[in-house]
């Protein structure tokens, strides 16, 4: 059933302040683009970053796109494969991309088997097939012919072997690892498959589900070697030949009819034709066809990393998108995706890998170097199988233009570093001779070089100032916005609270708020920090061997902001009680125990159940003989305590035969049954609390014994309140008391 896509409209209005960056001001139904850059990577080539927020959220989420121009004559693409222009083992795409001459881009190609590294669908570079299109028949492939103009499709594969004696027996693919088919059943079940050199050294060997398998090695258009698949491991597949693997009926073929010696023709094509075709890789769906959202093939659920590829303007625009999922980004949904794609107006869109495998790495213009766009999901490059590689084939040009690189706003009195690097008329990178800092009014320049500059801004000098450089007849300008002391609102510190082990180091990030609502990262180097627990050394908090609650203070610029900070704490909730300490104890000695949600609820009343457990607990109370019996039912958590502490004449029931676990106990029900339990000596002390006139005549000898055990006192208001419930803190409390002297 098809699924109508939602009204989803991004109007993207580009305003160019320079060759290199551009910001856009765009908006939609159900996504915001909250911020967006535009800048030029190369001929034809060019690098948006998006950040959007869903507007039911607010999630920020950050989304990547190379756009390309397919008309553009120094534009080129290119299938990378492995680390070694093979599948034998899988590479990073900054590994696959690094050394590429005139590489400035590149986006992490199509699915594939994590066991393996294999490709899962198509794999095709410059006419030759490394890897043939599954026989599922629903999963497209991106491709580009070899005039660039874009294929997605869905690619057929056909192929026979023909021995000798003219037996014939269907190829059923190349370079294939085993997969599923529609039906459910394995790829591998009667079918005979190719593998060369590009599936690596070595041939397809022993599958536990196919013990019968069987191998033929071809040589230069003969049969070299046939022997079962579990002996084929140790054989390289020669240079000039293949290996035949089969099961079942496949392997019956490779054993009647493939002899030793003997001539063998192999025959595939597919459609489209991969010989007319530069490079290709595998998707899973369709993300949009004619330009609406598609009805897709398989939908992968959850917001997370994704990549996808698209085209527009009747081909001679294309893109490609990498969504992040990080701390910093939500990801996306497949679906939201898919409408992101149409707002960027393409006509048809395909899935490429997600998830962990996203990833896009671009040399920024003026670079030698690349740099990792989005943050991958694991923290890391995943290595992947293929990328697609993006390059510049202009030849060098005359030098165009500066580019000043640092913070467009900066705090005054922070160090703030400044580079300049160059692009010649084709953007490829150039360095600058003979180049020249012109610095603003109210700087102190801390270090120079030629192409390096560290600057302090004073607090005296206007909010705006332009900073210079020069080469030759060329100049780069950059305007830098200037935050002084008086425009500071707040310091912010991240986290904002501490919850760690002992033996823990957290780092700390450090911003400031401006009165008109910027927020600006500081390093931790300017802002001052103490601690009443732990220390703070270079911009990280370390607990070392004391467990607590304190409190972490930071200041910069006279703002100051306290961070609380537990460590080794046992629950959630108990640093800012005032019985920590005892609950603490406590909870290590295995007495007191939290709730499932990892919180101890210290204000919190006992109920009677838990009073019976925490008192079994402490003196070690033996199982009682029998299960005591009463009215209303126990909680089968507190059963055995309540009637241990029954069978030790300490806990009792109500008149009427009930025990009412889930009663709060009051002050006075508490210091009755721990004068049973803990058998206390007569004290002739007077009682001369406040309110010892509320005192009920049945617990007034046991509270006078257990206040002069020390074990209850009154309020600082000198009042007892024996009416009033005893919270879980203060039964910790009474608990410790005894704990700590039990004589």
């Amino acid at each position: 059933m098809k699924r109508k896509a939602l009204a989803f409209i991004l109007l993207f209005l580009f305003f160019w302040a320079a060759p290199g960056q551009s910001r856009a001001d765009v908006s939609s139904d159900n996504l915001i683009i909250r911020e967006q850059t535009e800048e030029i990577i190369g001929e034809g080539a060019r690098l948006i970053s998006c950040t959007l927020s869903n507007r039911a959220d607010d999630q920020p989420v950050k989304v990547f796109v190379l756009k390309l121009d397919l008309n553009n004559p120094y534009l080129e693409l290119k299938s990378l494969i492995g680390a070694d222009g093979t599948l034998a083992q899988r590479a990073t795409v900054s590994q696959m991309v690094a050394g590429q001459k005139n590489a400035v881009a590149a986006v992490n190609g199509g699915f594939f088997v994590p066991l393996n590294g294999k490709p899962v669908g198509a794999l095709i570079r410059d006419g030759e097939l490394l890897a043939s299109p599954n026989m599922r028949g629903d999963m497209p492939v991106f491709a580009l012919d070899q005039k660039l103009k874009p294929v997605f499709d869905f690619f057929q594969f056909t192929g026979e072997v023909k021995a000798l004696n003219g037996k014939t027996f269907p190829l059923f693919g190349v370079n294939k690892p085993a997969y599923n088919l529609k039906d459910g059943s394995l790829s591998d079940v009667n079918h005979l498959t190719l593998y060369n050199r590009y599936w690596g050294p070595k041939p397809r060997g022993a599958d536990p589900a196919f013990p019968e398998a069987m191998v033929a090695m071809v040589k230069d258009g003969l049969v070299w070697e046939v022997l079962p698949a579990a002996d084929a491991a140790g054989l390289d597949i020669p240079a000039n030949g293949y290996a035949l693997w089969g099961a079942g009926a496949a392997a019956d073929f490779i054993r009647e009819n493939l002899t030793k010696g003997q001539p063998v023709e192999v025959f595939y094509r597919t459609l489209p034709d991969y010989r007319q075709i530069k490079l290709a890789t595998g998707s899973n769906s369709f993300l949009v066809k004619n330009g609406r959202v598609a009805e897709f093939e398989e939908e992968l659920k959850g917001k997370t990393a994704r990549t996808a590829v698209g085209y527009a303007d009747e081909g001679k625009t294309l893109f490609f998108v990498a969504v992040e999922k990080s701390p910093q980004s939500y990801g996306l949904e497949q679906r939201d995706l898919a409408k992101f794609l149409v707002a960027l107006g393409c006509s048809e869109a395909l899935n490429l890998d997600g998830g962990g495998s996203t990833t896009l790495v671009a040399r920024r213009l003026g670079d030698f170097h690349f740099s990792l766009i989005n943050q991958p999901k694991e923290g890391r490059e995943r290595k992947v199988p293929d990328a697609i590689g993006i390059f510049n084939t202009a030849p060098p040009g005359e030098p165009r233009g500066l580019l000043i690189t640092g913070p467009d706003t900066v705090v005054a009195g922070v160090y703030a570093e400044y580079s300049v690097k160059g692009y010649d008329a084709h953007y490829h990178p150039w360095r600058p001779e003979n180049l020249q800092w012109v610095f603003p009014a109210g700087t102190k320049v801390i270090e120079e070089n030629i192409y390096k500059s560290v600057l302090i801004f004073e607090g005296e000098g206007p909010p705006e100032v332009s900073l210079l450089a020069r080469a030759g007849k060329l100049t780069g300008t950059k305007t830098i916005s200037v935050i002084r002391a008086d425009d500071i609102e707040a310091l912010l510190v991240s986290p904002a609270e501490i919850s760690a082990q002992r033996e823990q180091a957290i780092p700390l990030a450090f911003q400031i708020k401006t009165k008109d609502g910027r927020v600006i990262p500081i390093e931790s180097r300017y802002v001052s920090c103490r601690t009443t627990i732990g220390t703070v050394k270079n911009g990280t908090y370390e607990t070392g061997q004391q467990r607590g609650r304190g409190k972490l203070t930071a200041s910069f610029h006279g703002h100051q902001v306290e961070v609380p900070v537990q460590v080794d704490c046992r629950f959630q909730d108990s640093a800012e009680s005032w019985a920590f300490n005892q609950i603490e104890e406590l909870a290590e000695a295995g007495i007191v125990k939290g709730f499932e949600d990892g919180t101890f609820r210290p204000a919190q009343p006992v109920t009677r159940a838990e009073m019976a457990a925490l008192l079994a607990r402490l003196l070690n109370w033996p199982p009682a003989p029998k299960q005591a019996r009463f009215q209303d039912p126990l909680p089968e958590w507190a059963n055995e305590a309540i009637s241990a502490g029954v069978a030790q004449n300490v806990i009792r029931g109500y008149p009427d035969g009930t025990f009412k676990a889930h009663n709060w106990i009051t002050r006075a029900e508490l210091c009755a049954i721990l004068d049973r339990a803990l058998k206390l000596a007569p004290a002739g002390q007077k009682l001369n609390f406040k309110d010892s006139a509320q005192i009920p005549a049945w617990a007034k000898e046991s509270i006078t014994r257990v206040v002069a055990r020390g074990l209850i006192r009154g309020y600082e208001d000198n009042t007892l309140r024996p009416k009033a419930y005893v919270t879980r803190a203060e039964m910790a409390t009474v608990l410790w008391r005894y704990l700590n002297n039990p004589n």
